[in-house]
């Protein structure tokens, strides 16, 4: 097995643009073929022999013909069109959003279409796939896990005393959480097959004996069907684009009716301190306070939180810079780049947040000493309880328990909705579209779309202030004759 000086198989280059995403070059009478793949291992030996057999692989099917230049036709079949599809889509997605399309792809597209040929694939049959992914759903299910109770019973009569740390310390040698999803398994309620096997491990019981499996089927809602549909139709349209086919069946189908969009719930300037009061007083992780008050006061986005660096934080010129976001890849957590270069932004930093960063900061020091070697130091801000990177599902758990707490909230607030209540604020103290969009890392056309209620009560306001000018006007001069329309 020959290498290249970078230690990978020779003809295999990285993309540093795409972390995971190899590219792969073979020469084979005379001509050159180029073919990208994404690895799965990570040590440096797995991941050597597995980029080999991947270029053994590709260099062999073109040997044998296998690889053509158009790659399918219509009479391909519909799994051949994904793996064609993904292929030619692999540097132009993000990687979550390309983990996203496959699970499309896999649980619901591929096991009803996998088997027939483009050509079959007609917009009748389309619409009825459509109605029953609304109607019964599809996938399979989804595989969720309870503690039973007698395995309940086993955790509390091991439970580490008090001054030992209690449950807190089992949480973090588990790296689950310490006040969310392992108190969620005590109480019984569903977790996912990688937590119950981590926490029967622990205890030294297999999963059959102390979890109990289900399976939750349920239909699919108008907007999941619709992003299948987008998912769908974006694959039928490469294929047209291409030449293999002439028309794409989904354009003529019917789908599913989403309705308005209703307005998403934010937080007002009256409601606002109300929250923040709340929020001081709940029992979480401080970690976790931090990030819903930087998406608040910043406008940030859930991964743009959870991926601040203290790096990105310049107290000397009161900057925030936003650069990188903590994002699913197929290999976990990870912090990505941003979407799209609107995104990276420089944010004034306030005295206020300077304050609260500067405390959390003495916090988390002190809080990394006292659990030495598990702290893992990533220069995250906004950390999970071992300084590793926060899941995404953590800040909605903590504002969920906030509306619990306050019932006069707006109901469904989660926590995208700070951003939504910080783009709010700034239209409705005047700030006009252009420097909204530049603050929130978004394009005008989307600013005014999602905020058209924040700019209508701006106008109302607005009308209401010319309205009292002319009635100070009129009152302070001669009173307006009104003549009738028939004199």
């Amino acid at each position: 097995m020959k290498h290249s000086k970078s230690g990978l198989p020779l003809g295999v280059t990285e993309r540093k643009d795409r972390p995971g995403l190899y590219q792969m070059r073979v020469q084979v009478n005379g001509k050159k073929f180029c073919e990208y793949y994404r690895a799965t291992e990570t040590g440096k030996k797995r991941l050597q022999s597995e980029l080999q057999k991947a270029i053994d692989s590709f260099k062999e099917r073109i040997e044998r013909g296998q690889l053509k230049s158009g790659d399918i036709s219509d009479k391909s079949t519909f799994s051949q069109a994904v793996e064609w599809f993904n292929g030619i889509r692999k540097l132009e997605l993000r990687e979550s959003t390309f983990m996203a399309d496959t699970f499309v792809f896999e649980h619901y597209l591929t096991p009803r279409l996998g088997n027939y040929k483009l050509k079959e694939i007609t917009a009748p049959m389309v619409t009825k796939l459509l109605a029953e992914l609304l109607e019964k759903g599809g996938g399979g299910g989804r595989a969720v896990y309870s503690a039973k109770p007698e395995f309940i019973q086993i955790m509390y009569e091991r439970k580490p005393s008090r001054t030992d740390g209690g449950f807190n310390l089992v949480a973090r040698e588990l790296g689950i959480g310490v006040d969310n999803t392992f108190v969620r398994v005590r109480r019984g309620d569903n977790c996912e097959k990688k937590i119950a096997e981590k926490i029967a491990k622990y205890y030294g019981v297999s999963l059959s004996s102390a979890f109990e499996k289900k399976i939750e089927v349920k239909p699919l809602s108008a907007l999941t069907v619709s992003k299948i549909t987008y998912t769908l139709s974006a694959l039928f349209t490469a294929c047209v684009k291409n030449g293999v086919l002439q028309q794409n069946p989904v354009e003529n189908a019917t789908k599913p009716r989403i309705g308005e969009k209703d307005i998403p719930p934010y937080l007002d300037n009256t409601q606002i301190p109300i929250f923040l009061n709340a929020l001081n007083e709940i029992d979480i992780d401080n970690n976790v306070r931090v990030a819903i008050i930087l998406m608040l006061m910043l406008g940030l986005r859930s991964g743009e939180a959870r991926g601040l660096r203290w790096c990105d934080i310049d107290y000397n010129n009161g900057v925030v810079s936003i650069e990188k976001n903590c994002g699913d890849t197929l290999h976990g957590l990870a912090l990505t780049d941003l979407k799209t270069k609107r995104s990276r932004r420089k944010l004034p930093l306030s005295p206020l947040l300077r304050d609260i960063l500067i405390n959390h900061k003495a916090e988390q020091e002190k809080y990394s000493a006292s659990i030495g070697s598990l702290w893992q130091d990533n220069g995250i801000v906004c950390t999970n309880s071992t300084g590793g990177l926060m899941d995404k599902a953590t800040p909605n758990k903590a504002v969920k328990r906030i509306l619990k707490a306050r019932q006069e909230l707006p109901r469904g607030l989660h926590a995208h909705s700070m951003r939504h209540s910080f783009v709010s604020l700034l239209i409705s103290n005047g700030l006009d579209p252009v420097n909204v969009a530049a603050l929130a890392g978004d394009t005008i056309e989307i600013i005014s779309k999602h905020y058209a209620h924040s700019f209508a009560q701006r106008r109302a306001a607005a009308m209401d202030v010319v309205g009292a000018s002319f009635a100070g006007i009129i009152q302070t001069s001669a009173p307006l004759r009104l003549s009738a329309i028939n004199e």
